[in-house]
């Protein structure tokens, strides 16, 4: 008899602490609060707390909706062109090559090392980019005969006609 108690006592507490440890991560998911709540405070608080995403939500999807018609039809934000601008500077026996262009149109990270490497410059470093709309490239790179350098302008010249 007294075993079966013990366990009971074992098994509420196990309980408690689990319910304990269920409220404050409920908690913790809520904005904060001044003051320590009651569990059924603690539930009525995430309640109309979701029931406010709910309504941004909704909100948001139908200012969404609305940009979405103001646009007009057949336009979507990946449709729109824009113009490739190709930025090179030279720094001294460095050179870094930046590029911005539309999703419109894809460019190959590796046609751009092709051509720095022809033009004797050793890849430092490469990275590209995505935004909504455009693709970022920057590529970072020093001269492999620190006293020959690199051609910039036939670097330009070749990295302009490969995006043109």
């Amino acid at each position: 008899m007294e075993h079966a108690r013990i366990n009971r006592c074992l098994i509420e507490r196990e309980r408690r602490r689990h319910m304990k440890s269920l409220s404050a991560q409920l908690s913790a998911l809520l904005p904060p609060q001044p003051t320590k709540m009651s569990m059924p405070e603690l539930v009525d608080q995430a309640t109309a707390y979701v029931k406010e995403l709910q309504q941004n939500l909704e909100k948001y999807k139908q200012m969404k909706v609305e940009m979405n018609e103001k646009r007009g039809p057949g336009c979507s934000k990946r449709s729109t062109k824009i113009s490739p601008v190709l930025n090179i500077r030279d720094l001294g026996s460095h050179l870094e090559v930046n590029l911005i262009a539309g999703l419109n149109k894809q460019f190959a990270l590796s046609d751009f090392i092709s051509i720095l490497q022809e033009e004797g410059a050793e890849i430092i470093s490469a990275a590209s980019q995505y935004t909504q709309d455009r693709a970022i490239y920057t590529i970072l790179s020093q001269a492999m005969y620190p006293r020959i350098g690199i051609a910039t302008s036939s670097v330009y010249e070749r990295l302009k006609s490969l995006i043109c």
